[in-house]
This record gives structure tokens, C-alpha cells and sequence, in this order.
């Protein structure tokens, strides 16, 4: 009797695999190419998210940097004429780390030593740390818990027996918050309170000797003129109050956005001049009476209508020294960036916060999106395996295993993801830059964060492959388990 021996089904190669899945898609192009448009509109979806929430972050932060350099004059000014009050004080330290300038500045003009100052850091960054999570309260529980205590007052109340019972009944049966540090941190931390506020009020009466002696020095001039003036015997004078005033780094800047300022002062007066006025009415077609300062700073972006408006400047006895037209065009370009920079801080207000730093409104869109994304792409590899049971079903019939079917499969639509992934983020990409420089205008093409983008992209179309594979595999798998004659049955 002959012996029948068995072997095992042999499995094709992998690039005859590969070949037969690419012909399979060629043949079937129409079919492959809506599933590609449907994995390309979920992956733009997500790629738009996720773009307009990197690029925010990123002119958020950019933003933050322009707008604490261009306000140094102002920071400079209230630094030499206002000293605070002691709730400044912890606030302006805590933001600091050791080693800074500020920070240097504040132990110099408090004469504390070292180790001293290193403990009164530590503990303004928990007194700014516990002020915030009372601000942050509603009234109904902030009241509950501190009564009508603010600032440093709330420390005074919780060192007492009643106020922090008050306050720990208070917190425990407000089951939603969750208090910063431990009842025992707090209980030490007031402790050493009276240290704290010590350390402050010396820090305090350094800012108001030094202030003192400033304002000796100035004559007749404002802080912002001597400012103006840059480098010189003011600049010794302020580094000699016990302010760290860099003459290289920072007093250039200064003086330059203080003589900026005063120049855009003198312009705003000329607003009182009747021939200044009556330039500005001809040129917007409007009544003298309607003409403000906004329509001043929009016509002084031109050259032209700047040196006609210096003219009347001239012929109205006002003083333009230092002014020429070139100058109030710099000031009114100047003026708009700075527009553009509170705008940027507005639209951006939320980001910094929430997952991955993207803002609390981002992270939830770029989560529903990317639900989105998986149930479209999902429903397109469903639909392009269920309706090709009859193929499979011929497949098997030839000799085909399970594992060889679920194979193929799962690589069509890998390729598919593949293709739809990299159009959908290009596509998402250009929405979200197009979308984000609409809002936020060219100043700020310079903080595109073009590798993070980059990162993206290659995220969005690894997800996208990834889901488009994942969702061949459930109905390829029932499929594939089908027996031929039953899955030919099947329309």
C-alpha cells in the first residue's frame, strides 16, 4: 500500500507577498483610493490639532520672551520708583531661581547672608504656592476656609488655634480640592512665618533706600528721561543704589525703548495741535473732531505721510529733535508689532496648561480627534475586507492559509495607512501653519517649531498606518475563518 505523507503548506516570500497585495490594490484602485481619501481626512483632522496646538505653544512662549524684552523700560521704571509691598516681594522671589540677577539683587539690597536667603527662597515659593491655591478657590470655600483673609493676612489668620480648626474643618468636607502640601508642612511653614516676613521687610526697606537715593540723583529729569539717556553717570548711580544694572546687556535696550517712548508721547500730544489734526482729517476723509490717535499710527506707517506730517509738527511749534520721517515709521511699525504681540498673548492665554503642555481646550480637541481618526479609518478597513469575503473565499480554495489571508490583509492596508497617513499630515499641516500665521500674522514665523511639526507628521502617520492595520485585523481574522463555500455564499 502506498504511504501518503502530508507536508506542510508552504508560505509564499515576502516580496511575492508584498507583490500581490500591491496588485490586488492597482486592480482595485477606485476602492483603495476612497479608503486612502477617508485615512487622509482623519489623519489631517488630527494632524490640524495637533499642528495648531505645537505651533501656539511654541508662539506662546515666544511671545512671553518678546513681550518681558520689550517691556524692560517699564519693568526698569517701576523697579526704581515703586518698591512694593511685601506680597511682591515673596512673589517677585519666588518666580526667581538662585543665581539670578534678581535674585542676587534682592539678597544684596536685604543684606541677608547666603544660607538665610536660600531658606527665605524656599519658603516665598510656599507662601506664593499656598496664596495661589486660596486665590484659586471660589468665594463660597475660600470664605469657609480663610473667611475674608487675603495675601499674607491668610497666614496671620491660620496661625491662630481657631483659624486653622476653621480651616481644616473647612477643607474636609470639601471632598474636590486637594490641599498643596500636608497639614504638618503647613503647620511648620507658619512657624516660620515671622522669619519669612522679616526677610521681606528687609528686602522692602533695601528697595526703598535704594529708591530713595535714586530719586536724590534725578533733578529735574523723570526716571524715564535719565533712562533715556543710557549709559552714564545715572547707570553708576542705580548700580551703586544696589541694582544690577547692566551696563553692556540691558542698559543699551533700556535706553533705546525709553527714548522710543518719549517720542511716542510727543507724537500723541501733537493731537492737540489744530494743523496736525487737520492732516490727519484730510488723509481719512473724516470730520478734525473724529480723528484719534489710532489714525495716527495708522498713516505714520507710511514714509510719505510721515514727512508731511513732521512738516506740520514744524510749522505748529511743536519740537521735533531726533524725529525724522524714517523714525515715525519705525515708531508706528514698533507700535503695531507690539499689537500683534498682546494679541498673540491673548489667543495663547490657555497654553502652557493641560496634556503635553498644549492648553486644556487643545488637549481635549486633539483627544476627540484622534477618537475620530480611529473609528473613520477603522469603518473604511472594515468596509474593504468585508466585501471581499468572496475573494478570500477563492483564495483559501487555491491553497491559501489563514495566516497567509490575515497577512495580506493587514499589509494592504498597512500601505493604504501609509499613503492616506502621509497625505492626511501634509495636508492637516498646511491647514494648521496657514490657519496659525491667518491668527498671529508673519512676526512670528520665526517660532514655528518646525521639528516638533516634523515629529508630528511622522506621529500622524505612524498612527495612522498603525490604526488602519489594527482595524484590518477583526474582520480579515472572521473572514479567514469562514469556510469557502460559506464565504462564496456571501454578497
Amino acid at each position: 500500500m502506498k504511504q501518503i505523507q502530508i507536508a506542510d503548506q508552504p508560505w509564499l516570500g515576502l516580496a511575492r507577498t508584498v507583490k500581490i497585495t500591491v496588485d490586488g490594490i492597482r486592480y482595485r484602485l477606485f476602492r483603495a483610493s476612497v479608503t486612502v481619501a477617508v485615512i487622509a481626512v482623519a489623519v489631517a483632522f488630527l494632524m490640524n490639532i495637533l499642528g495648531e496646538s505645537l505651533i501656539k505653544r511654541a508662539v506662546a512662549s515666544n511671545t512671553r520672551e518678546r513681550i518681558a524684552q520689550m517691556r524692560l523700560v517699564y519693568s526698569w521704571s517701576a523697579r526704581l520708583t515703586n518698591p512694593g509691598s511685601l506680597e511682591s516681594v515673596l512673589t517677585d522671589l519666588a518666580a526667581l531661581q538662585p543665581g539670578d540677577d534678581r535674585f542676587r539683587e534682592m539678597q544684596g539690597l536685604g543684606a541677608l547672608p547666603v544660607e538665610r536667603m536660600a531658606a527665605f527662597h524656599r519658603d516665598a515659593v510656599l507662601a506664593i504656592a499656598y496664596m495661589t491655591f486660596f486665590a484659586d478657590l471660589d468665594y463660597a470655600k475660600r470664605r469657609s476656609a480663610i473667611h475674608t483673609a487675603r495675601g499674607i493676612e491668610i497666614f496671620e489668620r491660620l496661625s491662630t488655634e481657631k483659624g486653622m480648626q476653621d480651616f481644616r474643618t473647612a477643607l474636609s468636607h470639601i471632598k474636590s480640592v486637594r490641599f498643596v502640601t500636608s497639614y504638618e508642612d503647613l503647620e511648620q511653614f507658619l512657624m516660620r512665618t515671622p522669619q519669612l516676613l522679616v526677610d521681606a521687610q528687609a528686602i522692602l526697606d533695601g528697595r526703598r533706600r535704594a529708591i530713595a537715593q535714586i530719586t536724590g540723583s534725578l533733578g529735574q529729569k523723570s526716571v524715564l528721561e535719565a533712562l533715556a539717556v543710557g549709559e552714564g553717570d545715572f547707570g553708576n548711580t542705580v548700580r551703586a543704589a544696589g541694582f544690577i544694572f547692566d551696563a553692556q546687556a540691558v542698559a543699551p535696550v533700556v535706553a533705546e525703548q525709553a527714548k522710543r517712548l518719549l517720542d511716542v508721547i510727543r507724537l500723541e500730544k501733537t493731537m492737540d495741535s489744530e494743523k496736525c489734526r487737520q492732516l490727519l482729517a484730510q488723509q481719512g476723509n473724516v470730520m478734525p473732531a473724529d480723528v484719534n490717535v489710532l489714525m495716527l499710527w495708522k498713516y505714520l506707517d507710511s514714509a510719505r505721510f510721515s514727512a508731511r506730517y513732521l512738516t506740520r509738527m514744524t510749522e505748529s511749534g511743536v519740537e521735533t529733535a531726533g524725529l525724522t520721517a524714517d523714525r515715525l515709521v519705525s515708531l508706528a511699525e514698533a507700535r503695531k508689532e507690539n499689537a500683534d504681540l498682546l494679541q498673540a498673548e491673548r489667543l495663547t492665554m490657555d497654553a502652557g496648561r493641560g496634556f503635553m503642555g498644549l492648553g486644556e481646550r487643545l488637549a481635549w480637541l486633539l483627544f476627540v480627534s484622534m477618537l475620530v481618526c480611529g473609528i473613520g479609518i477603522c469603518n473604511a478597513m472594515l468596509m474593504t475586507v468585508t466585501e471581499r469575503f468572496t475573494e478570500i473565499a477563492t483564495l483559501k480554495c487555491l491553497g491559501a492559509l489563514d495566516g497567509f489571508i490575515m497577512l495580506m490583509f493587514v499589509m494592504e492596508s498597512s500601505f493604504l495607512g501609509i499613503v492616506g497617513g502621509c497625505v492626511g499630515a501634509i495636508l492637516g499641516t498646511l491647514i494648521a501653519v496657514g490657519r496659525m500665521l491667518a491668527a498671529f500674522g508673519i512676526n512670528f514665523v520665526g517660532a514655528m517649531p518646525a521639528g516638533e511639526l516634523l515629529a508630528g507628521m511622522a506621529a500622524s502617520i505612524i498612527m495612522g498606518m498603525g490604526l488602519a492595520a489594527v482595524a484590518a485585523v477583526l474582520p480579515s481574522y472572521q473572514a479567514a475563518r469562514l469556510a469557502p463555500m460559506e464565504a462564496m455564499r456571501i454578497e
